[in-house]
């Protein structure tokens, strides 16, 4: 194979010992040459960008090693090699002893450069890592590595305000946010958007427009959830300049009552929350201010996804089985709308997956009342044995909507059932029956409720599953029972 000097068509090939180091990026002959700079301590996007070393002779390797030329990118970008047994030479090159070659005809699989881009590199740069080297005395031809300094704009690199332990509902927190410029340009000028996750602003600023945001699902941005969030955004005039770093402290934050936990989430350079929120009016009180970071301060540790700070509340929930009872004569149809409450103090996430609906916090089985039949089933509701949405099953499994992500103290999530009474001496109970989350259950024992339907002046026989039975009310013939009081939201 004939190469020349920079970037071979192919592999960088060893002249006589046959040793060659690539690219093993995708698992194809040729891989990606291409690495992306970004700051974050969390994430790697070159993490696939693997190198090999393969030796393409039909002897043995003694004894290789490898030169590493960063050289462009000193200061701007911090390089590790995958190499092993690396020292310095001279700023920018490394010189790497190899400890073992692959064998004639195999090839060894290393790991992958990592480049972080430093505080101060202007986004849009170019740079790049030069790797030649010897193998038995003969010259490795040269393979080049091009490194894109990626413009990441503000990125968060400090938290402040976090508090040792748990903290009470109701009580108020600082949260606080600080953020570096990645960026690739002097600007004149940012917007500063945040909201709180079970939280309330306790103070507001002149320069801050505020509202509610409503959250949407992670899997379907397209779609709400049932929840919207206190939010705000504020423009600042400053003039920021590449690797600038600030800090901004947006006052104090109320915990709501029914927090599980609480978190500031907070973009510096982000224009788009305005226009998702809803409910909006301009602030009132003094500026808020970007507190420039003194160079002697720690530095940050850049994240590609917000650090909060968060809190835990120190809460229970406790949900409780919703039973009901409804009156009527042979062939009436009653409706009996059955399911859960949030007993409190704190609220409860209806599913803990990243998916909707995975890792149900409640399963919910309902099973239908002998002598009475399904003619009307809810949605969101299936048998158990084939899994339908069919009317005439006898054991039901429900769920709420894929939007329906939050059950607050007091709230409820209920299915209405249509049953037609077939026969009144053969009317007995049926069940709503929960498993929940033992963090959303402080009390097991009230994880079953009865669903009663019964013949004007009958009754429907023993129910040995009933809780909070004396919670239930008269009503008129062909008419439901309540447990509780509607809850807002319906399936």
């Amino acid at each position: 194979m004939v190469t020349t000097a920079g970037v071979p068509p192919e592999h960088a090939v060893a002249a006589g010992a046959g040793l060659e180091v690539a690219s093993g990026a995708g698992g194809g002959t040729v891989g990606s040459y291409t690495l992306e700079a970004v700051p974050y301590t969390d994430m790697d996007p070159n993490a696939v960008n693997h190198v090999t070393l393969t030796n393409t002779g039909k002897t043995k390797i003694t004894s290789y090693t490898l030169t590493v030329d960063y050289s462009s990118l000193v200061g701007a970008v911090d390089v590790t090699t995958p190499f092993s047994g690396c020292e310095k030479k001279t700023e920018g090159v490394l010189v790497c002893q190899g400890k073992e070659a692959p064998a004639p005809g195999r090839t060894t699989r290393l790991g992958h450069f990592r480049v972080r881009s430093l505080k101060g590199a202007r986004g849009g740069t170019t740079g790049e890592i030069r790797v030649s080297g010897r193998a038995d005395g003969a010259a490795i031809t040269e393979r080049v590595w091009k490194v894109d300094i990626k413009d990441e704009g503000f990125v968060q690199d400090r938290a402040t305000g976090a508090v040792k332990g748990e903290v009470k509902p109701g009580a108020e927190v600082r949260p606080g946010a600080g953020f570096t410029y990645f960026g690739a340009n002097t600007l004149k000028g940012t917007d500063f958007s945040m909201h709180a996750a079970h939280g309330s602003f306790k103070q507001e600023f002149g320069n801050c427009t505020y509202g509610k945001l409503p959250l949407p699902m992670d899997s379907d941005p397209g779609t709400l959830t049932d929840l919207a969030f206190p939010a705000a955004v504020c423009h600042f005039d400053d003039t920021i300049e590449v690797g600038d770093s600030f800090d901004v402290s947006p006052g104090p934050l109320r915990i709501d009552d029914d927090a599980l936990g609480t978190v500031l989430i907070s973009h510096l350079g982000d224009t788009d929350q305005l226009r998702r929120m809803t409910d909006v009016h301009p602030g009132k009180g003094p500026e808020l201010k970007l507190v420039p970071r003194p160079d002697s301060a720690p530095p940050g540790k850049p994240h590609s996804r917000g650090l909060g700070p968060a809190y835990k509340v120190d809460t229970t929930a406790d949900v409780e089985a919703v039973g009901a009872s409804a009156e009527g004569r042979p062939g009436d149809v009653v409706t009996v709308q059955v399911g859960y409450r949030d007993n409190g103090p704190g609220g409860m996430r209806t599913w803990t997956g990243t998916e909707p609906l995975e890792d149900p916090s409640v399963q919910t089985t309902i099973t239908i009342p002998p002598g009475t039949t399904v003619v009307k089933v809810p949605k969101r509701c299936w048998t158990e044995d084939d899994h339908e949405t069919r009317p005439g099953g006898r054991v039901y499994t429900c769920r709420g909507e894929n939007n329906e992500w939050w059950v607050g103290s007091g709230e409820r999530l209920v299915w209405p059932f249509e049953l037609r009474i077939d026969k009144a001496s053969a009317l007995k109970p049926g069940k709503v029956g929960l498993e929940v989350l033992r963090e959303s259950n402080s009390d097991t024992g009230n994880d079953t409720a009865a669903i009663v339907v019964k013949v004007p002046g009958k009754g429907a026989g023993a129910a040995p599953w009933i809780a909070g039975a004396a919670g239930v009310l008269a009503a008129g013939a062909g008419t439901v029972l309540f447990a509780t009081a509607r809850r807002r939201r319906r399936s």
